[in-house]
């Protein structure tokens, strides 16, 4: 699905992102680019609003774009300059295309950006008691390593059960009840490891910010949880 913001929710954001670097407003983070078409660089702003990266056009607020954190594959940033890579095409100045560059401006910093993509998806509940599994929603990006290669996708922790949807290899994804997992292992914020009871371990390299203690701990919590109800 190609998100669009029609030209009066665009004028709202736009007059919330202040000139100048990276700014927080009531709905989140605003940092100052310019965005690269085949014709030149277009000024404006990103807009971090939850699960949405929103690009305000300032030249033509009507050519403005929304990117959902579910449709981005691949977020990388080299200096202050942003690459991103989706698995569904957005319509910007150029067309319809499934890579988007950003350069932030003199005094933006492009962690900004990179801390949203990694820190996963936000969960639409409230925070669950000390203790007790959220019953929300989280995704990672994440890429799984095969004895040939590789494929990317989504690591999905959910209410009931963990998933990996693989969008560049269908036979690979797969679903684990919590109370089918045997272990986890988090060596490090980029790399998990997934041993089942019954079938292959699978081992997972996450891009962005990888997962932090509270994500891993949060997974740990619904797999023991659904162990002590079985």
């Amino acid at each position: 699905m190609n998100f669009r913001l029609s030209i009066a929710l665009i004028c709202i954001l736009f007059a919330s992102a202040r000139p100048g670097g990276a700014q927080s407003t009531p709905t989140g983070s605003v940092v100052a680019v310019d965005h690269s078409v085949p014709f030149g660089t277009v000024p404006g702003k990103l807009l971090l609003l939850g699960n949405y990266l929103v690009f305000v056009d300032e030249q033509q607020p009507s050519a403005s774009f929304v990117v959902a954190k579910s449709a981005i594959e691949s977020l990388n940033a080299d200096g202050p300059d942003i690459t991103v890579q989706t698995n569904e095409a957005i319509r910007n100045r150029s067309g319809e295309v499934r890579r988007l560059s950003f350069r932030v401006v003199s005094g933006a910093e492009p962690a900004v950006v990179t801390s949203w993509y990694g820190g996963g998806m936000a969960s639409p509940s409230s925070a669950a008691p000390a203790g007790v599994p959220a019953s929300g929603t989280t995704t990672y990006q994440a890429r799984h390593n095969h004895r040939f290669g590789e494929c990317r996708g989504r690591l999905i922790i959910g209410p009931d059960q963990l998933s990996y949807e693989s969008v560049s290899s269908v036979s690979h994804s797969r679903r684990w009840e919590y109370q089918a997992i045997k272990e986890t292992t988090l060596s490090n914020p980029y790399e998990l490891e997934i041993k089942p009871f019954i079938g292959d371990t699978y081992e997972f390299h996450f891009d962005g910010a990888g997962m932090d203690p509270a994500g891993y701990r949060d997974l740990v919590d619904r797999v023991t949880s659904a162990r002590a109800n079985r």
